[in-house]
């Protein structure tokens, strides 16, 4: 299966990387991969959605801060996310509606991710479109 993003291996942490035509769904492939380092939803498990709003200063700060909103709902929602519809509220600005399952409904595959770092991250537009780099601390 070819994959939408790609794997980027680093020291003490695991990263990835993504294009994709808008920043919305460069944001949705980002978020797709963080949590797919992590686990696969199990199938048959009961679904359930949390939207967030996220505003920020730059695009970079953007992809760290929406990323890092992810992951503590996830946590505070014991929800594991493996779909995301993202839409701009501004120039800088995302509503994201992430639908999980469980937590226990999860096979692991990776080891959890602790938190978004801004080493190396990129968010740029491109001529073919938007290109995205962050790497996680694991």
């Amino acid at each position: 299966m070819l994959l939408p993003y790609t794997v980027l291996s680093h020291t003490a942490d695991t990263g990835i990387e993504a294009t994709a035509a808008s920043f919305p769904e460069l944001l949705c492939e980002l978020a797709t991969g963080m949590f797919e380092l992590m686990g696969r939803p199990q199938p048959g498990s009961a679904d359930r959605a949390v939207t967030v709003e996220v505003d920020s200063t730059d695009n970079r700060e953007l992809v760290v801060d929406t990323l890092s909103e992810l992951i503590y709902q996830s946590e505070v929602e014991d929800l594991f996310f493996y779909r995301f519809d993202i839409a701009t509220t501004g120039p800088l600005g995302v509503r994201v509606t992430a639908t999980g399952v469980g937590n226990t409904a999860v096979e692991l595959v990776g080891p959890p991710i602790k938190a978004v770092t801004y080493h190396d991250v990129a968010a740029v537009e491109t001529e073919a479109g938007w290109y995205g780099r962050v790497y996680f601390d694991v």
